[in-house]
């Protein structure tokens, strides 16, 4: 049963995040489409480093050989469109060098997963999150709405879940425990409070609140395996079915967040340097 509640969660997943992806496709995307789709990319990053981790240390491997390669080919795609869309000198920039890190780690995280190289990983997942996290912040300098810092604040959601089993399994190496562990309790801080932030905003219709309430049950249920609070043995499939469910469900919410931007700003809809 816990076999086939995995592979559901993990093709819901793949259906849900191919679906964002291509509902701009073939079109220039709008600013809220962009930093959503920009947002992606963080998530691409821990998605693919914890991959590379599951099969250096050989669970599930089959199924992460196929989830990294799915999220590499996605990461590629959204490049093109993210490309395509965004005008702006500063934001021209942060693409660039999304692309120059995503080159090297592509070359990397593709290649024989190794166990030694599990610190080397998430160093340089973690500089490829970075460079993506760069370009949804000069994005969202050319918004005048609070809703798109909420579609980044949502989608800064969908990293940390996957940053954070990244960071469960990197614990259990054998390489670095003390210092894995010590930043997934500080990524279990960030999930938290970002948490209370969505949840206090005034720009939450009912649907959005009723995500967020499922979350925040779901993440008061499982929060002790990540903060620390929870020494109890290593459960690699626990984790994973935890993180793709908290996954899906930010997704959502972050492109219920991205409908209702783009809803409230229809005179707004293209990317243009703010005046």
């Amino acid at each position: 049963m816990k076999v086939i509640l995995i592979s559901c969660i993990l093709l819901i997943s793949s259906l849900m995040l191919t679906g964002v992806s291509n509902s701009a496709h073939a079109r220039q995307l709008s600013l809220s489409q962009s930093i959503n789709q920009a947002g992606l990319q963080r998530m691409l990053s821990q998605r693919m480093a914890k991959n590379y981790i599951l099969l250096s240390q050989g669970i599930d491997s089959q199924a992460a050989a196929d989830e990294l390669d799915e999220s590499s080919a996605l990461f590629e795609e959204n490049l093109f469109k993210l490309n395509g869309s965004i005008s702006d000198a500063e934001s021209k920039r942060a693409l660039k060098k999304l692309k120059q890190n995503w080159y090297a780690f592509r070359q990397f995280v593709l290649s024989d997963a190794n166990k030694t190289q599990t610190a080397q990983v998430v160093d340089r997942s973690t500089l490829l999150l970075k460079s993506a996290h760069a370009l949804v912040l000069t994005l969202e300098k050319n918004s005048r709405d609070h809703g798109d810092h909420l579609i980044n604040v949502s989608g800064r959601q969908r990293m940390l879940s996957q940053r954070l089993a990244m960071l469960y399994y990197a614990s259990n190496s054998g390489i670095q425990e003390k210092v894995f562990q010590q930043e997934m309790h500080k990524t279990s801080r960030q999930f938290g409070q970002a948490l209370t932030e969505l949840m206090a905003a005034k720009e939450n219709n009912t649907e959005i609140n009723e995500a967020l309430q499922d979350v925040n049950g779901q993440w008061s249920f499982y929060k002790t395996k990540f903060n620390g609070s929870n020494t109890g043995r290593f459960s690699p499939k626990t984790i994973k079915v935890v993180s793709e469910s908290l996954l899906l469900e930010m997704n959502n919410i972050t492109t219920l967040y991205e409908v209702e931007s783009m809803a409230q700003n229809k005179y707004s809809s293209w990317i243009k340097p703010a005046n």
